[in-house]
């Protein structure tokens, strides 16, 4: 299964924000084998720039480093923009964010913000529908 995580949860677990326990769990799986982890690019500009706000610009080069050999790092590219032109919703990010889930066969999002993931009130449908849950939520139906 593919999980793609939204940038607040990989926030959750490098700044070790409330919460972060639940999305800590997401990677034991990932080493347990049962699913793969995957961001996108923009998760990885957005995290090191709040990353390098809250700890210092020391520490952001060396974890994303290890972070990126744990995740499935996704492009996003013109298709992925054009796509999300024409939807709307309250987070132009998290339209971004879904159509690059959806781009890369993406099974589920997983964010701590579900109400900014409603996207499919745009001009046009969403290409796909992937269903997006939090970490809670996703741990409770996945059983594990």
């Amino acid at each position: 299964m593919r999980v793609f995580l939204d940038t607040n949860i990989i926030l959750d677990l490098l700044l070790e924000r409330d919460g972060y326990e639940t999305s800590a769990q997401l990677f034991q799986l990932r080493d347990e084998g049962k699913i793969e982890l995957c961001v996108s690019i923009l998760t990885m500009v957005n995290a090191a720039f709040v990353y390098k706000n809250s700890v210092g610009q020391n520490a952001v080069i060396p974890n994303l480093k290890y972070l990126s050999t744990i995740v499935d790092v996704l492009p996003m590219n013109d298709d992925t923009l054009q796509k999300s032109l024409y939807l709307s919703g309250k987070d132009f990010e998290d339209i971004l964010q879904y159509i690059c889930a959806v781009q890369n066969n993406c099974d589920v999002v997983i964010t701590r913000n579900t109400k900014d993931f409603k996207i499919n009130k745009g001009l046009k449908q969403p290409p796909s529908s992937i269903r997006v849950l939090t970490p809670d939520e996703f741990i409770i139906q996945t059983g594990s």
